[in-house]
Parts: structure tokens; sequence; C-alpha cells
């Protein structure tokens, strides 16, 4: 006798392919949050600190992250290094009424962040905003 799933024309068979779709967004999910993780690590930065309470971050405001040494600070934008000359451009493209935060390293000058606040001025941006770390104290 003769087996009729096999001999069927119309009906070469089916790969069920919903194990592969579940592996596939795993991979996804999984690539998303190292690569999240992986730009945090990029720019590690000792803050200073304050006693100040904390500010609201606004979802328009661009985070600019300085590190480095005094007189060699690499610049980050949102994660990116980038030249001081380029910051102003990679600024002014910010849709209206956005800020920045910038994170500085404890150990820089006003000479190493003075350009970045400059290159934000000339940019347009509606605010600057220097990040601190909180201290215990504080009213």
């Amino acid at each position: 006798m003769r087996d009729r799933r096999t001999t069927s024309p119309g009906h070469a068979g089916k790969i069920n392919v919903t194990p592969l779709i579940d592996v596939v967004m795993c991979l996804i999910v999984f690539y998303l949050i190292v690569g999240k993780l992986a730009a945090d690590k990029k720019a590690r930065v000792t803050l200073p600190k304050s006693v100040i309470g904390a500010v609201e971050r606004d979802r328009r405001d661009v985070t600019i992250t300085i590190s480095g040494s005094a007189g060699s600070p690499t610049i980050y934008v949102e994660g990116k290094a980038i030249g001081v000359e380029a910051l102003e451009n990679t600024l002014r493209v910010r849709e209206e009424g956005a800020g920045a935060q910038i994170r500085a390293d404890r150990r820089l000058t006003y000479a190493d962040v003075s350009p970045v606040i400059e290159a934000c001025r000339r940019a347009g941006l509606a605010s600057v905003k220097l990040t601190t770390e909180r201290t215990g104290g504080g009213t």
C-alpha cells in the first residue's frame, strides 16, 4: 500500500519556521543589549561631585561625554567619538529646542570643556547642562 503523504503533488512538505523566528528574535535582542552596553563602556568618566539634586533629562537633549586627560580630551556624542571641529555641525542637525548634557571627567580643566560649551552655543542649542555625581549631603 502506498503512503499518500509522499505521493501527493500539492504537498511537497511543510517546514515549521516558528523555532527559527524565535532564535532570530533572541539574537536580535541579544545584540541590541550588548551593543548598548558596549557603547556605554567606551567613555568611562569620573564625574565631579555635587550636593544639588538631579535635573530631569529632556528626551531631545544630546549627551556629550568628554574623557581623557587634561590637555588631550576625547569627545563622544551619543557614544561616538568625534573631533571638536565636527562637533558644531553634528549639533546643528538636532531638533528645535534640543539641549546638551555634558559629562566631563573631573580630572579635565575648564580649558578642555570650554570648546565644547562654545560649540553648543554656536550650534544654537537651547540649554547646556553639566552632569555631576550627587553626594550624600544636600538640601
